[in-house]
Protein backbone atom coordinates (compact mmCIF):
# COMPACT_ATOMS: atom_id res chain seq x y z
CA UNK A 1 0.00 0.00 0.00
CA UNK A 2 1.01 3.77 -1.05
CA UNK A 3 0.22 5.37 2.52
CA UNK A 4 2.09 6.99 5.21
CA UNK A 5 2.56 10.01 7.24
CA UNK A 6 0.50 13.14 6.24
CA UNK A 7 -1.61 10.81 3.41
CA UNK A 8 -5.04 9.21 3.97
CA UNK A 9 -5.37 5.85 5.38
CA UNK A 10 -7.95 3.68 3.94
CA UNK A 11 -10.86 3.30 6.29
CA UNK A 12 -14.64 2.71 6.20
CA UNK A 13 -15.10 5.14 3.47
CA UNK A 14 -12.83 3.24 1.08
CA UNK A 15 -13.62 -0.13 1.51
CA UNK A 16 -17.07 0.88 1.14
CA UNK A 17 -16.32 1.88 -2.11
CA UNK A 18 -13.66 -1.04 -2.86
CA UNK A 19 -16.72 -3.49 -2.70
CA UNK A 20 -18.69 -1.29 -4.91
CA UNK A 21 -16.20 -1.08 -7.62
CA UNK A 22 -15.30 -4.54 -7.67
CA UNK A 23 -18.88 -5.55 -8.47
CA UNK A 24 -18.09 -3.23 -11.86
CA UNK A 25 -17.83 -5.11 -15.01
CA UNK A 26 -14.46 -4.41 -16.38
CA UNK A 27 -15.24 -1.80 -19.38
CA UNK A 28 -11.49 -1.01 -20.51
CA UNK A 29 -11.00 2.42 -21.15
CA UNK A 30 -9.75 5.38 -18.67
CA UNK A 31 -10.16 5.03 -14.45
CA UNK A 32 -10.01 7.66 -12.52
CA UNK A 33 -9.60 7.78 -8.93
CA UNK A 34 -10.94 11.48 -7.46
CA UNK A 35 -9.16 12.12 -3.74
CA UNK A 36 -6.70 9.10 -4.42
CA UNK A 37 -4.88 9.08 -1.09
CA UNK A 38 -3.15 5.89 -0.62
CA UNK A 39 -4.36 5.08 -4.23
CA UNK A 40 -5.99 2.00 -2.99
CA UNK A 41 -8.66 2.11 -5.16
CA UNK A 42 -6.69 3.06 -8.11
CA UNK A 43 -5.55 -0.44 -7.96
CA UNK A 44 -9.09 -2.17 -7.89
CA UNK A 45 -9.60 0.51 -10.66
CA UNK A 46 -6.77 -1.34 -12.46
CA UNK A 47 -8.97 -4.50 -12.51
CA UNK A 48 -11.99 -2.58 -14.53
CA UNK A 49 -10.34 0.04 -17.02
CA UNK A 50 -6.68 0.14 -19.09
CA UNK A 51 -5.38 3.55 -17.98
CA UNK A 52 -5.70 4.50 -14.18
CA UNK A 53 -4.72 7.93 -13.00
CA UNK A 54 -5.52 8.71 -9.76
CA UNK A 55 -5.76 13.35 -8.67
CA UNK A 56 -5.42 14.22 -4.97
CA UNK A 57 -4.81 17.91 -3.66
CA UNK A 58 -1.88 16.11 -1.13
CA UNK A 59 1.57 16.71 -3.22
CA UNK A 60 2.70 13.13 -0.89
CA UNK A 61 -0.68 11.32 -1.96
CA UNK A 62 0.59 11.74 -5.09
CA UNK A 63 4.27 11.36 -5.06
CA UNK A 64 3.06 7.65 -2.89
CA UNK A 65 0.72 7.09 -5.75
CA UNK A 66 3.50 7.45 -8.19
CA UNK A 67 6.38 5.55 -6.14
CA UNK A 68 3.63 2.33 -6.30
CA UNK A 69 3.51 2.56 -10.29
CA UNK A 70 0.40 4.92 -10.20
CA UNK A 71 0.00 8.01 -12.57
CA UNK A 72 -1.44 10.57 -10.00
CA UNK A 73 -1.82 14.58 -10.80
CA UNK A 74 -2.13 16.87 -8.26
CA UNK A 75 -5.36 18.58 -8.60
CA UNK A 76 -8.41 19.04 -6.69
CA UNK A 77 -11.05 17.55 -9.22
CA UNK A 78 -11.56 15.97 -12.62
CA UNK A 79 -10.81 19.29 -13.92
CA UNK A 80 -7.31 18.68 -14.83
CA UNK A 81 -8.40 15.87 -17.56
CA UNK A 82 -9.22 16.82 -21.06
CA UNK A 83 -11.72 13.41 -21.41
CA UNK A 84 -14.09 12.01 -19.14
CA UNK A 85 -13.56 8.46 -17.85
CA UNK A 86 -14.59 5.16 -18.19
CA UNK A 87 -15.15 4.13 -14.34
CA UNK A 88 -14.66 7.42 -11.97
CA UNK A 89 -14.55 7.00 -8.36
CA UNK A 90 -15.09 9.71 -5.65
CA UNK A 91 -15.19 9.81 -1.80
CA UNK A 92 -17.14 12.47 -0.70
CA UNK A 93 -16.91 12.34 3.46
CA UNK A 94 -13.46 12.96 4.23
CA UNK A 95 -12.39 15.70 2.01
CA UNK A 96 -10.64 18.67 3.60
CA UNK A 97 -13.00 19.62 6.32
CA UNK A 98 -11.33 21.61 8.59
CA UNK A 99 -14.36 20.36 11.10
CA UNK A 100 -16.59 22.64 9.39
CA UNK A 101 -19.59 21.27 7.49
CA UNK A 102 -19.78 24.37 5.22
CA UNK A 103 -16.05 23.91 4.07
CA UNK A 104 -16.64 20.56 3.50
CA UNK A 105 -19.22 20.33 1.32
CA UNK A 106 -17.46 23.40 -0.89
CA UNK A 107 -14.92 20.72 -1.58
CA UNK A 108 -17.69 18.08 -2.47
CA UNK A 109 -19.36 20.42 -4.54
CA UNK A 110 -16.29 21.29 -6.54
CA UNK A 111 -15.65 17.58 -6.93
CA UNK A 112 -18.86 16.82 -8.12
CA UNK A 113 -19.15 19.73 -10.58
CA UNK A 114 -15.61 18.77 -12.11
CA UNK A 115 -17.21 15.23 -12.45
CA UNK A 116 -16.36 13.68 -16.38
CA UNK A 117 -17.82 9.90 -17.08
CA UNK A 118 -18.35 9.66 -20.91
CA UNK A 119 -21.86 7.94 -21.89
CA UNK A 120 -22.18 4.60 -20.92
CA UNK A 121 -19.31 4.92 -18.16
CA UNK A 122 -19.64 4.52 -14.25
CA UNK A 123 -19.44 6.78 -11.25
CA UNK A 124 -18.96 5.22 -7.80
CA UNK A 125 -19.24 7.73 -4.92
CA UNK A 126 -18.79 7.38 -1.25
CA UNK A 127 -20.38 9.97 0.97
CA UNK A 128 -21.67 10.49 4.93
CA UNK A 129 -24.99 11.05 5.72
CA UNK A 130 -23.56 14.36 7.58
CA UNK A 131 -23.30 15.55 4.24
CA UNK A 132 -25.83 18.74 3.72
CA UNK A 133 -27.27 18.03 0.33
CA UNK A 134 -28.06 14.47 -1.33
CA UNK A 135 -24.88 14.60 -4.09
CA UNK A 136 -27.29 12.56 -6.51
CA UNK A 137 -29.24 15.61 -6.41
CA UNK A 138 -26.25 17.68 -8.30
CA UNK A 139 -25.39 15.00 -11.03
CA UNK A 140 -26.87 15.09 -14.48
CA UNK A 141 -27.64 12.58 -16.72
CA UNK A 142 -26.76 9.78 -14.81
CA UNK A 143 -28.72 6.82 -13.74
CA UNK A 144 -28.54 5.19 -10.26
CA UNK A 145 -27.96 1.45 -10.50
CA UNK A 146 -27.23 0.63 -6.42
CA UNK A 147 -26.98 2.27 -3.71
CA UNK A 148 -25.92 1.12 -0.02
CA UNK A 149 -26.23 2.39 3.57
CA UNK A 150 -23.51 1.37 6.52
CA UNK A 151 -24.09 2.58 9.51
CA UNK A 152 -21.02 3.66 11.78
CA UNK A 153 -22.59 5.02 15.33
CA UNK A 154 -23.76 8.94 14.70
CA UNK A 155 -22.75 8.87 11.29
CA UNK A 156 -23.91 6.46 7.94
CA UNK A 157 -21.50 6.06 4.63
CA UNK A 158 -24.02 6.44 1.75
CA UNK A 159 -22.39 4.45 -1.48
CA UNK A 160 -23.90 4.49 -4.75
CA UNK A 161 -23.15 3.39 -8.74
CA UNK A 162 -24.34 5.67 -11.13
CA UNK A 163 -24.17 4.94 -14.82
CA UNK A 164 -24.00 7.76 -17.71
CA UNK A 165 -27.04 7.71 -19.97
CA UNK A 166 -27.93 10.96 -21.07
CA UNK A 167 -26.20 14.25 -22.25
CA UNK A 168 -25.96 16.77 -19.55
CA UNK A 169 -22.93 17.61 -17.40
CA UNK A 170 -20.45 14.72 -17.82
Amino acid sequence: MCWGSGIYEPAEDTWLAWKLLEELPRVGGLGVDVGTGSCVLANVLAKKVDLVIGIDINKMATKACRRCKVEALLCDSMTCLRRGANVAVANLPYLPCEDDEAVCWKWGLRVLKGIKVVKGGYLVLVWSSLTPQNPLELLDGFETLKVVRESYGLEDLIGAVLIKRERGRT
